[in-house]
């Protein structure tokens, strides 16, 4: 009997935390040659009332590049906001990929405040761009992944 009450109750608590999981997705709009930006994310969104440190927020998560030529190089820059109640630092910006560059601020971002991270890539061999941009900081949400996309083609 003990059994299945423990049982009844971790599924109860498992149903509650998927409850909790949010996501918003918008599509890219048709590609125009230049990169966009969209929004994807499965995080519950931070509110100020729950955040006690640095936050950070992005006006937005995926690139697309859309579509590049063998060698073109392409720069766009992420802005995100520290709406948290303490100073955000940036630790660091990784990639997993040589053929995408980043640059960002080491000074702490008081809250309420923006800044960018540049991401530059350059296209290199012909075939689909699926590459990731990896935040880390002292913020709550210490990791953000950014990801980005496109195609490249022979010039």
């Amino acid at each position: 009997m003990k059994r299945i009450i423990i049982v009844a109750i971790a599924i109860l608590m498992m149903g509650g935390a998927f409850a909790q999981t949010t996501k918003a997705t918008a599509k890219a709009p048709a590609n125009t040659g230049k990169a966009t930006v969209t929004t994807t994310s499965t995080a519950k969104p931070a509110t100020s009332a729950n955040i006690t440190g640095a936050e950070i927020s992005f006006e937005k998560k995926t690139i697309d590049y859309g579509t590049l030529k063998v060698g073109d190089v392409r720069t766009v820059e992420m802005v995100y906001t520290n709406v948290g109640k303490k100073p955000l630092l940036l630790e660091n910006v990784t990639t997993n990929c040589d053929c995408t560059e980043v640059e960002w601020s080491r000074k702490p971002l008081m809250p309420g405040k923006s800044d960018v991270i540049k991401v530059t890539y350059t296209a290199k061999n012909p075939g689909l761009i699926s590459k990731w941009v990896t935040v880390m900081s002292n913020a709550e949400t210490d990791r953000v992944i950014l990801k980005t996309s496109g195609k490249v083609e022979e010039k």
